[in-house]
């Protein structure tokens, strides 16, 4: 988990520095408003582990798989055990991810009540209008577009054709879409400022949008001066677009401010060096350990396609599994830290039947890492694959050869 926030933090980092240096004042409000979720999403990708099955070249149709051997530890046992810090912050987050929960569903509820208590009228682009006595200003969600029950003749006059405009923009362009995704996103990540960095800098985005829309019907400099007088607090909901959104001062400077010339598409070009500059961060070649198990060059092992029959444990698979599962302990250390995770044995059955050359699979420690490995892991399915009795040796051509294969052995608390 440590890792894998590092990495998030690390690639949501890059990409809003790219934003704000260089693509933030740009008018191309488009753009950055797919570049800022494709920026979350690539983050995310970034971060999550690779694969667990460690397909690469040097071992790729060398060793045949034996499967998944896992090795059980009753919660009652871990439970007995004093908690430890990472058992209060797990807890922690997720009080704090049900109350961001809460918060959004609370916010679901009350717009639920007042489109179903509202005032109805459907206008001519398939926005609906909502009358609501629990609106006090203009906001949209979705294609409703809710505004104050009664309108006095000062309400009225507040409520402009340039403020409805804004808000049916909101509605055409789907960005209650973006601002329930990101509500998602940070109550998953509530504890990650970026993550809500993500959510504000993506809100201004869709205001520069519902601006731009609303005043190409007005003049700019009229258009402006309402975004002043209307500077008030309003109805707070955390999931609807409404037009006294903050801040104001960017949204006047970028209103005023001259359409950014096509030239300027350029700066969207650098993503692709940051992109492929995380991807060779994700896989880059790690280094080969130095206690790897090699296979003696005077003996050809063979491939899975060479092979005309497997080798064979005696009794078979069932015999199999049930020797790992009965020799197999949960290692000491990883009991009392409640640590899992998975580490795979990498062996060879030579032509006599013997297992020989067990350790690490190479070139995986990066992959094993994020498989939760530890070395007690290893070194306990180490130590029972050594024990291993005689296998029925693999033929090819009638003849007993040698033959890879790797054991995935998965320690987990049940």
């Amino acid at each position: 988990m440590t890792l894998f926030l590092l990495k998030l933090t690390l690639a949501w980092g890059l990409f809003a520095l790219l934003y704000t240096l260089l693509l933030r004042r740009e008018t191309f409000f488009r753009a950055n408003r797919f570049y800022l979720l494709c920026a979350v999403a690539a983050g995310i990708a970034f971060a999550l582990p690779g694969a667990w099955f460690f397909k690469t070249g040097a071992d790729s149709g060398l060793a045949a798989a034996l499967p998944i051997v896992t090795v059980g530890l009753s919660q009652a046992e871990v439970m007995a055990a004093q908690w430890n810090w990472p058992d209060f912050l797990w807890v922690l987050y997720g009080a704090g991810a049900t109350m961001a929960l809460l918060r959004m569903l609370w916010g679901l509820l009350r717009l639920a009540t007042m489109i179903s208590r509202g005032q109805k009228e459907r206008l001519s682009d398939a926005c609906i209008l909502v009358r609501s006595s629990g609106a006090r200003v203009p906001f949209s969600f979705f294609y409703w577009v809710f505004v104050p029950e009664k309108t006095s003749a000062e309400s009225a006059e507040n409520i402009s054709d340039a403020m409805l405009a804004h808000e049916r923009a909101h509605a055409r362009g789907w960005h209650s879409a973006d601002v329930l995704l990101m509500e998602l996103l940070c109550i998953i990540f509530w504890f990650h400022p970026l993550a809500h960095w993500y959510r504000r800098a993506l809100r201004t985005v869709h205001e520069y949008l519902a601006d731009a829309d609303a005043s190409s019907r007005t003049d700019k400099k009229q258009y402006g001066l309402l975004l002043i007088r209307q500077v008030q607090p309003g109805l707070s909901f955390a999931l609807v677009n409404h037009f006294f959104q903050s801040p104001v001062k960017q949204r006047i400077i970028m209103l005023m401010q001259h359409t950014s010339p096509v030239s300027r598409i350029w700066k969207y070009g650098l993503v692709a060096p940051l992109f492929c500059f995380l991807l060779l961060l994700k896989y880059q070649a790690p280094a080969q350990p130095a206690n790897e198990a090699q296979v003696p060059k005077e003996n050809k092992v063979y491939t899975l396609k060479d092979i005309d029959q497997l080798p064979r444990y005696p009794g078979g698979e069932v015999a199999l599994i049930k020797f790992l599962s009965e020799n197999i302990r949960y290692p000491e250390a990883a009991r009392r830290d409640s640590a899992q995770g998975m580490v795979v044995v990498l062996f060879t059955i030579d032509k006599t039947g013997v297992v020989t050359d067990v350790g690490l699979p190479s070139g995986k420690n990066q992959a094993l890492q994020e498989a939760g490995w530890r070395q007690d892991f290893m070194d306990e399915a180490v130590r029972v694959v050594k024990r291993m009795p005689k296998w029925e040796p693999a033929r090819a051509k009638n003849q007993a050869v040698d033959i890879r294969y790797t054991l995935p052995v998965r320690f987990r608390l049940q």
